[in-house]
């Protein structure tokens, strides 16, 4: 059951009316129940393995709170974290495992046999397991209390708004919310729904669009050449951007309509001044759980500077994993990782060169002036940078991700690369416009929330502008039916 499809529309609307004239101590269940019915609706069989590991999570957190001086204590921890995690191994990484194993052992010449499991990875595996795994975590540690409750925490865990793609929660952030009693907010609910509507607008109209522009380049690696690999992967930037926040706006603004707040996933990312400013604007729930359970248990920077550089690329490798069983992914996260351990080491030498300088003398006015020129300018790198990095996040390969590299400049003919991508004039002014929308919408979004200002339009333009956007996402989701999965489903 997808967000903009009919069932759901009709699936949340009764959930909705449901939901806001219950008394409170039934609201739990009908959530809970409404998350079975959605998640069900992708496959019943997923259900059985989210089950699996919610029994393992909460039995293992109720021990180990109950046992804080046990000496089977971190044993039994440590067990229920890999039989919690076991689950994300196996449908997503085994065959992986296996590959990597059959290429080193053919690599000293020892003969294998070519085998895989056909498995059908269940949707949202990597965002419950690790939400899972995270809530464990914070129990050992003593920062959160095990759930008594089974079925509450099961409405922790398999939340049907974040299932799918995040955002990743905290047991601490999401569990309180379903403790405390809540009166229906028409101001919240007028909020939510517009978050609902602009992730559907995203989604639909800006993300689908450019898909099939993307899918004739990277589909076809070794028949295409020039400069039609970079404007692929410039419109891949901003499909997964449109595609990712879209599904995360939808989520938060459904579960508003709820009365929760989920975590914020995206703030403004491409225009970061740096690989580690993009990282704390993009996909925040999971760059935060992977400094909060990775980066700092490797010893994060509280320690020697080669040390440091270690966890950070050891920490983006992991992530990189995380979204994908595939040595393209990993290599993508080595590349974050990388430009991160260059950025801090220049970032380091420039404060010690400043510290060296006396005053130059500069004018407030002329120091301001430069230092705008500076960030635009890192801000432009960063993004072509990041931008970048995609090419080898949506390449089948690397090899494929090499040869586009290799051959990007070779033929700068743009009629020759909207050829190769079969684009219009007519798309290549939709697609540009959808690029600069989003940008500009996100340099206003730094210091102001766009869609809590429309409060202050009057009320015909704001229902004029709802009535559009209604009419353009149902246009454009009819529209032979091209509306794609959401990309993070797969992770």
């Amino acid at each position: 059951m997808i967000f903009y499809s009919l069932r759901f529309a009709v699936f949340m609307a009764v959930i909705f009316l449901i939901y806001w004239n219950i008394p409170h101590k039934y609201r739990w269940a009908l959530i809970l129940a409404a998350n079975i019915c959605f998640y069900a609706c992708y496959d019943v069989r997923y259900l059985i393995v989210m089950a699996l590991s919610m029994v393992i999570s909460y039995f293992t957190a109720i021990y180990v709170e109950d046992r804080p001086l046990s000496k089977k204590r971190r044993g039994l921890f440590v067990m229920g974290l890999i039989l919690t995690m076991s689950f994300l191994f196996v449908f997503k990484y085994l065959n992986f495992t296996f590959y990597g194993i059959r290429k080193l052992l053919s690599f000293v010449s020892i003969p294998v046999t070519e085998k895989t499991l056909d498995l059908i990875m269940p949707i949202g595996i990597s965002f419950f397991t690790f939400e899972m795994a995270g809530y464990l975590i914070d129990v050992y540690r003593g920062k959160t209390k095990a759930v008594r409750h089974f079925g509450k925490y099961a409405v922790f865990t398999s939340f049907f708004p974040n299932i799918s793609s995040g955002p990743i929660e905290r047991a601490e952030h999401f569990l309180p919310q379903l403790e405390t009693e809540k009166a229906f907010d028409p101001e919240t609910a007028v909020y939510g729904s517009r978050l609902l509507l602009f992730g559907l607008l995203k989604k639909i109209i800006f993300a689908d669009m450019m898909v099939k522009y993307v899918d004739a380049v990277f589909d076809h690696v070794p028949e295409r050449t020039g400069i039609c690999f970079a404007w692929a992967t410039l419109l891949y930037t901003f499909q997964i951007y449109f595609d990712f926040s879209g599904y995360s706006d939808m989520a938060v603004g459904i579960s508003k309509l709820l009365g929760f707040d989920l975590f914020t996933n995206f703030k403004s990312p491409y225009l970061s001044g740096s690989v580690k400013e993009f990282w704390s604007r993009w996909h925040i729930s999971l760059s935060t759980w992977f400094r909060d359970y990775v980066y700092i248990p490797l010893g994060g920077n509280r320690c020697s500077k080669l040390k440091r550089d270690r966890n950070l690329l050891l920490t983006f490798l992991a992530s990189g994993l995380w979204h994908g069983a595939s040595f393209t992914f990993i290599l993508w996260g080595g590349i974050h990782g990388i430009c991160q351990i260059i950025e801090n080491r220049i970032t380091e030498a420039v404060n010690a060169r400043r510290s060296k300088v006396s005053d130059t003398g500069k004018g407030a006015k002329e120091g301001k002036t430069e230092k705008k020129a500076v960030r635009i300018l890192r801000t432009v790198l960063t993004f072509l940078i990041v931008s970048y990095a995609w090419l080898f996040f949506r390449a089948n390969s690397i090899s494929e991700a090499i040869f586009a590299t290799r051959n990007m400049f070779t033929d700068l003919s743009i009629r020759n690369a909207m050829s190769y991508m079969k684009m219009s004039d007519r798309s290549v002014i939709k697609t540009t416009f959808a690029m600069v929308f989003i940008l500009v919408y996100d340099f206003f979004a730094l210091k102001k929330d766009p869609l809590r200002e429309m409060d202050r339009l009057k009320m015909p333009i704001r229902w004029l502008i709802y009535v559009a956007a209604g009419v353009l996402v149902t246009a454009f989701a009819a529209h032979g039916g091209q509306t794609q999965e959401f990309i993070y489903f797969k992770f």
